[in-house]
């Protein structure tokens, strides 16, 4: 299920079989031109990426909004974070994942309330690109397995 109005609306009436939320963390920092590039890229490839792991267990997967943070201050974006889990965590959820390609969030990890699901990025590419797609399929395929364990 997304953050629409339609899925929204039928989580509300089967939430209580909805018990995995994955919230996409997304990197923007406008400042660097060295980054602009490779943070939209990688915005791109993290919806691709949570969009099949949430069309993979539809009924079972809320996908949240986009966390948006600018880089370089982790310590207070945990905390601001740790913020949205604590509300999602009232609906309840059991299991919370946080899906970055962000390397910066692994020293993080520890002060963080939910799971981290760090996986190493692909160079800047094209999305429709054979490679990319047989990427991105078997990272999804890894993460489900990941996320089947915490249901266990």
């Amino acid at each position: 299920m997304q953050w629409t109005k339609e899925d929204t609306e039928l989580y509300l009436t089967e939430k209580k079989y909805v018990d995995t939320l994955i919230i996409p963390l997304i990197p923007f920092n406008p400042e660097t031109d060295s980054t602009i590039a490779k943070e939209a890229f990688q915005r791109e490839l993290n919806h691709l990426t949570t969009h099949l792991l949430e069309k993979g267990y539809k009924g079972r997967i809320l996908l949240a909004p986009d966390y948006n943070y600018i880089t370089g201050n982790y310590e207070e974006e945990s905390q601001r974070i740790n913020q949205w889990i604590e509300k999602f965590e009232k609906q309840p959820f059991a299991h919370i994942f946080l899906f970055t390609f962000d390397t910066k969030w692994k020293r993080w990890e520890k002060e963080l309330r939910g799971h981290l699901l760090w996986v190493p990025s692909l160079h800047e590419r094209n999305l429709q690109s054979t490679e990319t797609k047989s990427f991105v399929k078997e990272q999804v395929n890894q993460i489900s397995d990941l996320i089947k364990a915490y249901w266990d």
